[in-house]
């Protein structure tokens, strides 16, 4: 490692001095460069002697300090004030990698004042050419807008996967990185330009790829591409060869993939492997290559599902669409019921080569709406779904849909995202406009595209794949005979839905392959596809009411799809929520779900951009837009494009107000801002502070005092979880701040086992966060000793996330760290006694709420009961000192029926106090609090 320095000097000698200390034995080293009287400074990099010292290489922590050694007056010209300069100052690697593509930027920013500094930044990745050249740099609290070299506009002509056709509005040199690694230099002129991605990246595999200036500083296009390792067109492949084929070559590989797996992980005595297999093939092999093989379905008496696919001839596409039901396991049972309308090939004895399916005749053609209504008349299962015969299912389609129901409230209606064969979306939800037109929303796009990933109510789903339970098909008659034969039926559907009463969903995690056109083709001036214009004006005139107050043909849909809400609030966090990982997530998911109970469209944005697997995919089924890269680069890319679709924001922590308050102000100056600060930071840091005796601990919580109080001060609304963090802020604020209680929601559980079925301590925490950590060694140090008479009774399990080694190695006959659960109530129901010996901490403690909730009686310090208005010997045991914790313990692990009372009360007060109705009127007040009176109520 090596300190590098610019310095420079006028009429001064002196020494610049680092100095390496161990903390831990407090032994300093010392290193000193002189100033040489030769260099001046100035704007030019030239004008500085550049300083170099080696830092020793050290296997343990040290720290670093810089001072100048000022030796005395430098007789020079008639000025006789001395000046020393010292500017862009770091500690890094001796050895750099070095990369021969680029060549350093320098940019001179003209100074407004006399006054003038060198900044030194890094630029990578985060510079996007706008239509202003200029780059904003913060330093600290400051920040300076420094204008950049003009660049040129860059666009994609022509997309071959392997090869793209690009042009450039001005001659540019630029750097081609693929998933950020530098791969070739490129040159595009105002001509076409052809680029050519390496060999090595041909993978088949999707990747980042960007064009970025010579500096690697500023980026002037970016792409997110599938790179293919094979060019043979699937259909090619599929036409021209025999199975098995190249997995790469279909959108449906990871599907297929998930499908086989979930079987595999069900499979029983009962589960035909054999035909799985051969399912697959056919899947693979497509419906040109299909062989009318025995298929069998399994008999189910009382299905959950009734299945209804009507069909006219195509036998082989029919017979695809079965072999996926096949594939796709879902845990919900049920039946296949196949209308055969009129056709003229094998599909009229489709029953003696598919087996366990419903198949009712028509003899005279009855088209899609009759045959669909034919079919539902013999449904016997609790939900109806409408099919095409010209899909391919994924696993879990049908339980996502079923889902549905149960997530939201009075949904009558649910369809599945769909997708074209090659993986491109075809449809997700469809909008209706004010003039009665339907919007095909999302055709042709990405379909993992943040905007198409989040179930939301949409004014119609597809009836090649949609779900209505059958008691509500019966009531509003099924589908609509004014429009027979066909087209129309299922936007006309919707609306009798609503008319109904209910809400109809678009629920992306319900993903169907459409192979559009297959029976009916795409041509609307010819064959049964002419009745969609004929239908159109019929479902018009049906609907005007329902449709009046929508927009405008084309007038913002991203905006317009968003049915049934009131308004939008964008939450903002460091992360996102893994509820099973932390309390702070807990809360987090909670109070999305009363913000979106007041009738709000949630969208989420966390600062590090992350999607993260299912966590992320729990909170679009949920409904909420979660953003992440590379769709948005940075939080502030997004910011700059979607503020102002925000009514407001509601943001948690007083580090991610820091970074984004001013933004969010400046593009939405009209928006409220909700401020969550999860707990007083500084008041945790001082409480940490004092008690290890700490005074460099204790400065840090002043700055970080001066920082929370800086936010408090700029936002429209406080949440704070406790009374006591209440007092603070308002004695900090003047009584300025608008401050609202925050809503903590849990839910007792409805069976408690018995004192006799456990036995020992439990403590659950998540180990990032300090006080957890201190309070658990505190414990095990002063207290566990004191417990030797309980035997099994006084063995303490630790549970919890991102478990160190310091905890790790408490493990001995009386102390055992489990470590992390992914069942909660593995933490609370296996034992007698949950304890929470927290020294320090702020805020309001959830894994204390939860372990009331679970009926675990709890014994707590201070600290760890404040805010929650408990009472110590009714509903829990509060200790301070050791003696005072092993009397409490003794008392519940002796007495039965006092274990039994302090579990049952404890359970009772968080009924009372922490319930989901009394969360939302604290939410609800908050937002009133901000001036937003907006609900469904």
């Amino acid at each position: 490692m090596s300190l590098n320095a610019k310095l420079a000097s006028h009429r001064a000698r002196a020494k610049l001095c680092l100095t390496i200390k161990n903390p831990e034995t407090g032994a300093e080293s010392e290193i000193k460069v002189a100033f040489d009287a030769t260099y001046h400074g100035g704007r030019d990099v030239e004008g500085y002697q550049q300083a170099t010292v080696s830092v020793p290489a050290l296997k343990t922590p040290f720290e670093i300090f810089l001072s100048v050694e000022y030796e005395g007056f430098r007789g020079e010209g008639v000025d006789m004030n001395p000046y020393l300069f010292l500017t862009d100052v770091k500690v890094e690697p001796d050895y750099k990698e070095t990369n021969a593509f680029f060549e350093p930027m320098v940019v001179v920013d003209a100074p407004t004042q006399e006054k003038c500094a060198w900044k030194s930044v890094p630029l990578h990745a985060f510079i996007s050419l706008k239509d202003s050249p200029t780059a904003t740099i913060r330093l600290g609290q400051n920040e300076q807008t420094v204008p950049l070299s003009d660049f040129a506009k860059i666009e994609m002509l022509e997309d071959y996967g392997h090869t793209f056709i690009l042009r450039a509005s001005a001659p540019q040199d630029t750097v081609l990185h693929i998933d950020g690694t530098p791969a070739k230099e490129f040159y595009v002129s105002t001509d076409a330009s052809i680029l050519r991605v390496p060999h090595k990246y041909l993978d088949g595999t999707t990747r980042h790829l960007s064009l970025k200036d010579k500096s690697g500083s500023v980026t002037l296009f970016e792409s997110i591409q599938l790179l293919p390792a094979i060019m043979t067109p699937a259909d090619v492949m599929q036409r021209e060869t025999a199975h098995s084929f190249p997995l790469s070559l279909f959108a449906q590989t990871p599907h297929r993939y998930a499908a086989l797996k979930t079987s595999l992980a069900h499979a029983d005595s009962t589960t035909d492997l054999p035909q799985l297999a051969y399912a697959l093939s056919v899947l693979e092999g497509g419906y040109d290559n299909v062989t009318l093989k025995p298929l069998k379905f399994p008999k189910v008496t009382n299905p959950d599902v009734s299945i209804i696919i009507p069909a006219h001839n195509k036998v082989e596409v029919t017979y695809l669409a079965l072999c996926s039901l096949l594939v796709a396991y879902n845990d919900a049972s049920f039946e296949v019921i196949l209308v055969d309308d009129a056709s003229t090939d094998e599909t009229v004895e489709i029953e003696n080569i598919v087996s366990g399916i419903t198949v009712i005749h028509n003899t005279q053609p009855q088209r899609f709406i009759r045959s669909c209504n034919a079919g539902a008349d013999k449904a016997k299962g609790k939900f109806i779904v409408l099919l095409n015969n010209d899909v391919e299912v994924t696993t879990g389609w049908l339980d996502e849909l079923i889902a549905s129901f149960d997530r939201f409230d009075n949904v009558g209606l649910a369809g599945s995202k769909l997708l074209y064969p090659d993986g491109r979306l075809q449809d997700a939800g469809g909008i209706i406009w004010g003039s009665g037109n339907p919007w095909n929303y999302g055709n042709s796009q990405n379909a993992n595209d943040p905007r198409f990933s989040y179930a939301r109510q949409a004014d119609y789903l597809s009836g090649a794949a949609m779900m209505v339970p059958t008691e509500l098909w019966k009531q509003v008659g099924g589908l609509s005979s004014y429009l027979e034969p066909m087209y129309f039926e299922d936007t006309d559907f919707a609306f009798k839905i609503r008319d109904a009463g209910y809400s109809t969903w678009f629920v992306p995690s319900s993903v169907v392959y459409h192979y559009e056109g297959m029976t009916s083709g795409t041509d609307t001036s010819k064959g049964f596809k002419r009745y969609q214009e004929v239908n159109r004006p019929k479902f018009k005139r049906q609907w005007a009411k329902a449709y009046a107050g929508f927009s405008k043909d084309g007038h913002k849909p991203d905006l317009e799809k968003d049915r049934g809400i009131v308004g939008r609030v964008l939450f903002l966090d460091y992360t996102t929520p893994r509820p099973d990982q932390d309390a702070g997530s807990y809360a987090a998911l909670q109070e999305i779900k009363l913000v979106q109970s007041l009738g709000y469209k949630v969208s989420f944005l966390p600062m590090n951009m992350a999607h993260l697997g299912r966590y992320t995919q729990d909170l679009q089924k949920l409904g909420v837009e979660m953003i992440y890269a590379p769709f948005f680069m940075t939080p502030g890319e997004y910011l700059e494009k979607h503020a102002a679709d925000f009514e407001a924001f509601y943001i948690t922590r007083y580090y991610v107000a820091r970074q984004t308050l001013t933004q969010l102000r400046t593009l939405a100056p009209e928006a409220k801002v909700i401020f969550n600060n999860a707990d007083l930071h500084f008041l945790r840091e001082i409480r940490a502070a004092r008690s290890e005796d700490n005074p460099a601990m204790l400065e840090k919580a002043r700055q970080t005092r001066n920082e929370e109080l800086e936010i408090i001060n700029q936002v429209d609304v406080v949440l704070s979880y406790n009374e006591t963090e209440h007092s603070v802020i308002q004695a900090y604020t003047d009584g300025q701040a608008t401050v609202r209680k925050c809503p903590w929601v849990v839910e007792p559980t409805e069976t408690v086992p018995a004192f006799e079925a456990r036995e020992g301590l439990s403590f659950l925490g998540g180990f990032l966060h300090h006080p957890n950590k201190e309070g658990v060694l505190w414990f095990v140090r002063e207290v566990m000793p004191l417990l030797s008479s309980q035997g099994r009774n006084g063995v303490l399990s630790i549970y919890g996330s991102k478990m160190d080694d310091e905890i790790k190695a408490l493990k001995s006959d009386t102390v055992d760290p489990v470590g992390f659960v992914e069942q909660i109530a593995d933490a609370y129901d296996r034992h007698r006694i949950f304890v929470a010996p927290l020294r320090s901490g702020a805020g309001i403690k959830g894994k204390v709420l939860s372990a009331l909730a679970h009926g675990i009686p709890c014994v707590l310090t201070p600290t760890a009961a404040e805010g929650i208005g408990l009472r110590s010997g009714h509903d829990c045991f509060v200790a301070e000192t050791p003696k005072e914790w092993v009397t409490a313990i003794e008392q519940l692990n002796s007495d039965t029926a006092l274990w039994a009372k302090i579990s049952a009360n404890a359970q009772a007060y968080m009924a009372d106090a922490f319930s989901f109705d009394r969360g939302r009127l604290l939410i609800r007040d908050a937002f009133e609090a901000a001036d937003m009176y907006q609900s469904l109520d």
